[in-house]
């Protein structure tokens, strides 16, 4: 499925200015996060065999996020633009999150489905004649293959067995779907917020206006001390004194 919507967008989308650079940093940004997230698994796994196997895992999306950035870069310059720079991804620490068996599946169908989309890309960039960008994606694919089938050897060692471990490739799947409609609902809060917000503006500005016309503020300075603060009452008048004459 991927590998095919690939091959239906990519006519249009690699065809628009300035999105292939930014769709290949995209890329880096993504890698980048695998980084964080293969590195907590390097250093937490119980296993010494597996740490390794992440770590060097890591390393690979390490190489990945920085091909991609310095690629997306070159395309930017070429079109007198400034790179993008490196990207920084979040870590959202799914090692933990997950546990290190839906963590595994989890890995396992993101390396599969960057393998086919990937390949859709390579035979695009061949058939363009872009044979850098191919030779990128050639050089990416050949990891992505490996990571695939390592992650899910060890899927299958550590569940006891293909079925489980099909189990909890599903179950990966269906966590990854709420968590892309959880971030699709945030995005849409905070832009239903914003034309909310701009609504109530718009409806409440010419009542806002008629008001001030109606009730127009008062000019000048205004002692807001001496008309809210009692003046203290005045001390009682001295008695008269006696002055002796002499008469």
């Amino acid at each position: 499925m991927a590998a095919l919507l690939a091959r239906l967008v990519n006519p249009v989308v690699w065809r628009i200015p300035g999105h292939g650079a930014r769709k290949l940093f995209g890329f880096s940004l993504a890698e980048h996060g695998s980084m964080l997230d293969l590195a907590s698994a390097a250093h937490l796994a119980p296993d010494e065999g597996r740490r390794a196997l992440y770590l060097r895992h890591m390393l690979d999306e390490a190489r990945h996020a920085k091909m991609f950035a310095l690629r997306s870069g070159e395309l930017r310059l070429d079109q007198g633009k400034q790179s993008l720079g490196f990207p920084v991804a979040d870590n959202e620490d799914l090692f933990v999150r997950l546990g290190e068996l839906r963590f595994l599946a989890f890995v396992h169908r993101g390396e599969k489905r960057g393998r086919q989309q990937f390949e859709a890309y390579r035979e695009w960039f061949g058939q363009r004649g872009d044979r850098k960008t191919r030779a990128l994606f050639d050089a990416i694919i050949r990891d992505e293959v490996r990571h695939e089938t390592y992650t899910y050897e060890l899927l299958v060692q550590l569940a006891g067995g293909r079925e489980r471990a099909s189990a909890e490739i599903r179950a990966a799947g269906l966590w990854e779907k709420w968590r892309i409609w959880r971030r699709l609902g945030r995005f849409l809060a905070e832009k239903l917020y914003f034309l909310v917000m701009l609504l109530v503006y718009l409806v409440s500005g010419p009542f806002v206006l008629l008001a001030s016309r109606l009730r127009p503020a008062a000019k000048g300075w205004v002692d807001h001390q001496a008309s809210h603060v009692a003046e203290p009452p005045a001390a009682p008048a001295a008695p008269a004194s006696l002055e002796w004459t002499g008469a």
